[in-house]
């Protein structure tokens, strides 16, 4: 029963250790297709077929992986901070 309750704890961390990751590839392609949708949107409205939809993709690609960097730097930094503490 030990080591069933062990492999349990070992998942669980793992869990909390990928958990705040997960969610950067979801928030990646949202950003993308936000911009995209905008740059549609804006292309009805004015009559411009792919002008704005081509600037708001491009936009949305340098946005999202801007995001996602600064987001992986900041989990990492606060993953090195709970290493050092723990170690410490």
């Amino acid at each position: 029963m030990s080591k069933f309750l062990n492999n349990q704890k070992k998942v669980i961390e793992g869990y909390k250790k990928i958990g705040p990751y997960l969610g950067l590839g979801t928030q990646l392609a949202a950003t993308v297709i936000l911009m995209v949708l905008i740059g549609y949107w804006l292309d009805k409205k004015f009559g411009t077929s792919p002008l704005w939809i081509v600037l708001f993709s491009i936009l949305g690609m340098f946005l999202a992986i801007y995001n996602f960097i600064i987001s992986v730097l900041k989990l990492s930094k606060k993953e090195k901070g709970c290493k050092d503490k723990l170690n410490s």
